[in-house]
């Protein structure tokens, strides 16, 4: 079931707390990047839908990477802010996709928006600032 569809590859995006979410998978760059996942049964509610909090993860790394990935050397950020408007449901099995553009970037802010949706169905409306980190500030 976690299969990604065609012209996907799984993202080089890993962290601690992203590697309990789960395998995703991008495709694209700017602001046609796509970022993507399966609903898995460890990503569901009582409900049988996806979590909101799987689905917060997910548009902020996708929202964040839509940003990062324009630059070279790929910028490192972090969330300031993250505003979501839950829209329906993703069901288990469902491939969710994030789709986004830059909003404003400026040298230590940066402003970004997208949809994620569910197998073509929006599920999550999202909007995010985040700051710009120096590079002596990362954890190697």
């Amino acid at each position: 079931m976690n299969s990604a569809p065609e012209g996907y590859a799984p993202t080089d995006h890993s962290s601690p707390y992203m590697d309990l979410i789960g395998r995703l998978y991008e495709q694209g760059s700017g602001e046609d990047y796509r970022l993507g996942m399966r609903v898995e049964e460890h990503h569901t509610n009582r409900l049988g839908q996806c979590h909101g909090a799987v689905l917060a993860a997910l548009a902020d790394v996708h929202l964040l990477r839509v940003i990062a990935l324009t630059r070279k050397p790929r910028l490192t950020l972090v969330t300031v802010h993250l505003g979501l408007d839950y829209l329906s449901p993703a069901p288990l099995g469902s491939w969710m996709e994030g789709r986004g553009r830059i909003d404003r970037m400026g040298r230590s802010l940066c402003h970004s928006s997208g949809m994620i949706y569910a197998d073509g169905k929006p599920v999550l409306r999202a909007s995010g600032v985040f700051q710009v980190i120096s590079d002596d500030r990362v954890k190697k």
